[in-house]
């Protein structure tokens, strides 16, 4: 039967298979005096597998890793993602001041990491952190922010309410799709704001934020798409028709 002692002169091996098996068993088995050996092994870790179940193993006692790993975003440059990763998933509000700086890094991955991690705090400072990357960077940079304030809910809406009559089409388009991946009941608020961009919006715009609108329970969303249903732009009434009788299938909004 493998000791910790010895999953501990494992972890250490030079087969990845090895290392990663007593990530594994430290992870199972250890208590959080271990913890700051494993973040240790974690910002050293070369192999992805590995380092994945290091951070699982890690993230087993939040409370004790937190610290080191804290530590490690100004200790350990070459494996900020890897620490930001683990501080996602321990989702410790306090640990949003240590994120913030990274969230403006010039690396990409390291800046959507960052976004992950503050998104998944939940907390209110967060949302100013990454509301200025609204409508910038390429596709895949613009998707992860979205996925970030999907992560946040309800801090995010008000900021990316006001985004919504941005002068920037841009930015206008990106809140939008934020706020679709939000979804209900979280995004309720933003409701009168999505539904003046969809009646004046250019139309690639107005589809995002008619999706975003559609999806929501509130009071005001069935007045909105009747109007738009009712009006003399042909793509935005064919769309709210058919958003109206599809709301009306899953019963949202079907009292006048």
């Amino acid at each position: 039967m493998t000791t910790l002692e010895q999953a501990r002169r494992a972890a250490y091996d030079l087969s990845p298979t090895v290392r990663q098996q007593a990530a594994l068993h430290l992870g199972t088995h250890a208590d959080a005096s271990v913890t700051p050996e494993l973040v240790s092994l974690l910002v050293a870790e070369p192999d992805f597998f590995v380092r994945e179940t290091l951070t699982w193993a890690v993230v087993r006692h939040p409370d004790a890793a937190l610290p080191h790993l804290v530590a490690a975003l100004g200790s350990a440059p070459d494996a900020r993602v890897q620490v930001l990763h683990a501080l996602s998933k321990i989702q410790a509000p306090e640990a949003v001041g240590h994120i913030l700086p990274f969230a403006d890094d010039e690396d990409p991955a390291v800046a959507r990491k960052a976004w992950w991690a503050l998104g998944r705090t939940g907390t209110p400072e967060a949302a100013p952190a990454l509301l200025p990357h609204l409508g910038t960077g390429e596709e895949e940079h613009r998707r992860e922010l979205a996925r970030a304030f999907e992560q946040l809910g309800e801090p995010g809406v008000a900021g990316l309410s006001e985004a919504l009559t941005s002068d920037d089409a841009e930015v206008r388009g990106h809140a939008a799709q934020a706020l679709v991946l939000v979804g209900d009941p979280a995004g309720r608020p933003a409701a009168p704001a999505l539904a003046r961009m969809a009646q004046v919006d250019e139309q690639e715009n107005a589809l995002v934020a008619l999706e975003a609108l559609a999806a929501l329970d509130h009071p005001g969303v069935r007045p909105a798409l009747e109007q738009l249903r009712d009006g003399a732009d042909r793509f935005r009434a064919m769309t709210a028709q058919w958003l109206l009788a599809d709301r009306e299938e899953r019963g949202l909004g079907t009292a006048p």
